[in-house]
């Protein structure tokens, strides 16, 4: 039989109250020498709380639903990561939803979460319901994808553009290059579109080309990746490459299609960075052991993650707080991949901020 909380409480000689005040910390003090004997017991019984008695008691189930649409995309790999050891380490239970973007499929878990009576709800980047939805919230809610277009709901969110134009920034202004390409997922994903409007804002300023024949579209994965670049620098591809005019730096909106175009690059013959450089936005754990290791902007998804899940169980404890908007800068951390390895190792993170500090929108 499971042990039960006036198991506890005889073991220790106390009512059945006063281990509940132990557990939950209150409402009402208890003294040392009590409280003592109360763990003791529950040590030695091996006693556990029930989770599901205890969300009855509270109204609070304490778990989270989280809904992320590329679990295979390493930043969302990544993200996803954080965001369930942030909110762990708070005493939260993360439900996860891998949507694959499709709709039905976030309607349906998004529907699971509530009849699970999940405290509050966390969108990734590309969730479609986070954009368009046709539910109403009656619980706290934090927006990964920046949209902000709910005035009741929370939103952490990159810099995208600006971490964009400051990695095509580099292969200009540092390296020279004066044809620079962009491979892109889908540009129906806000944060793939803000980091295109980077790369064009970057090029355009120096008065650069930006047009249609130097971008590139894939799926964001390395074979996507892999893809566009064929598509784009092979003399197969576009035309204007057989005339000896092709991109001499590609920039990727994500690391895992760059590390596709370096995987085509090989296979075409052309060597990164002397003939093709590359430089990407992400900053995942796969950057530094791609051959050659890729220069990216790091995006801090730890600090995304704690941002998020602050704001999400402050609206939990308080409904009424108002929304809180966080926006972080990326890091650009250069590599061979942008032909920066001559650069001593204290100029590696030398990029946008040294601290990815959440600025306001």
């Amino acid at each position: 039989m499971p042990v039960t909380r006036s198991d506890v409480a005889r073991a220790a000689g106390v009512s059945p109250a006063v281990v509940s005040y132990v557990i939950n910390n209150g409402p009402r003090p208890v003294s040392a020498t009590t409280r003592e004997r109360v763990e003791a017991a529950i040590a030695d019984l091996g006693y556990r709380p029930n989770a599901i008695a205890s969300s009855l008691r509270n109204g609070s189930t304490r778990s989270i639903g989280y809904l992320t649409p590329n679990p295979r995309d390493p930043f969302m790999a990544e993200l996803g990561e954080s965001v369930e050891r942030q909110f762990s380490a708070r005493g939260y239970l993360v439900l996860t939803g891998n949507t694959y973007f499709d709709r039905a499929r976030e309607e349906r878990y998004l529907q699971s979460f509530i009849d699970r009576n999940v405290d509050g709800l966390v969108f990734a980047p590309g969730v479609s319901l986070a954009s368009t939805p046709t539910w109403q919230a009656d619980r706290p809610v934090v927006s990964l994808d920046g949209a902000g277009t709910h005035p009741g709901w929370s939103t952490v969110s990159a810099q995208d553009a600006l971490d964009a134009a400051t990695a095509v920034g580099h292969l200009v202004l540092q390296h020279g290059h004066m044809l620079v390409a962009c491979i892109a997922g889908t540009p129906r994903l806000t944060s793939e579109a803000e980091r295109i409007a980077g790369w064009r804002t970057a090029t355009g300023s120096e008065g650069l080309p930006s047009g249609p024949e130097l971008l590139a579209y894939g799926e964001i994965s390395e074979e996507g990746g892999y893809s566009a670049a064929m598509q784009l620098l092979s003399s197969h591809g576009r035309p204007w490459v057989v005339h000896g005019r092709g991109p001499t730096a590609v920039f990727a909106t994500n690391d895992a299609q760059a590390v596709g175009v370096i995987s085509a690059c090989a296979e075409l013959g052309l060597r990164v960075p002397e003939d093709v450089a590359v430089v990407a936005v992400g900053g995942t754990r796969i950057a530094p052991y791609t051959v050659p290791p890729l220069s990216t902007v790091r995006q801090d998804v730890e600090l995304i993650a704690e941002l998020a899940a602050r704001q999400l169980i402050a609206g939990i404890a308080d409904p009424t707080a108002p929304a809180a908007r966080s926006r972080l800068r990326g890091n650009l951390v250069v590599a061979r991949s942008c032909g920066c390895e001559l650069l001593a190792p204290s100029a590696v993170d030398h990029g946008t901020t040294t601290t990815g500090r959440p600025t306001s929108r």
